[in-house]
């Protein structure tokens, strides 16, 4: 799998590891500052743009869930450091929830299998994306935490999760291109 070359072609990417089918540039919405009716490479807008602060930050839990206000407020804070969109942090929050309402097989087949699907997929390309994805979580501040977090809740297994942390952690999220 080669580097996307733009903006348009990382976020098709994100959407395509997550079974999300890209809209067509024709019927794209406009992102943000754009007019209705722009249509083109920038109508992602915003969308791989943390919000300005931690606390702006959406998580939504299956109403049969208990809510932890003090994990939530602490996870908020590693998404802002981490410069995560919300669209990637509803994606964690999902996977999570999934991890805790699934009824799976032993996590370290489980992790195994994740690990041999992705070597598979992307090549010799393996190494450095799974070091980008790390990194990304170490810019969060709290990484051995939340290292711990992601092993405890099989979250560190979750192919889509470690597919998007390679992926935002290819580009440079201040210069809004990639590395």
């Amino acid at each position: 799998m080669t580097k996307p070359d733009s903006l348009d072609a990382l976020m098709r990417e994100v959407l395509a590891a997550r079974g999300i089918a890209a809209v067509p540039e024709s019927t794209a919405m406009p992102g943000n500052g754009a007019m209705p009716g722009d249509v083109g490479r920038d109508n992602f807008g915003g969308a791989l743009s943390a919000p300005e602060a931690a606390e702006a930050y959406q998580i939504a839990v299956p109403p049969h869930m208990t809510r932890d206000a003090a994990i939530e407020a602490k996870a908020r804070q590693w998404f802002h450091r981490a410069g995560l969109p919300q669209g990637v942090v509803s994606g964690i929050v999902q996977a999570y929830c999934r991890q805790l309402c699934a009824e799976e097989a032993s996590p370290d087949m489980r992790g195994s299998k994740v690990q041999a699907d992705l070597a598979q997929e992307w090549g010799p390309d393996y190494p450095r994306k799974v070091a980008a994805a790390q990194a990304l979580i170490e810019k969060c501040g709290g990484a051995q935490e939340l290292t711990e977090i992601l092993n405890a809740t099989g979250l560190g297994d979750d192919a889509w999760l470690i597919r998007s942390l390679a992926a935002l952690g290819e580009i440079d999220p201040n210069a809004g291109g990639q590395q």
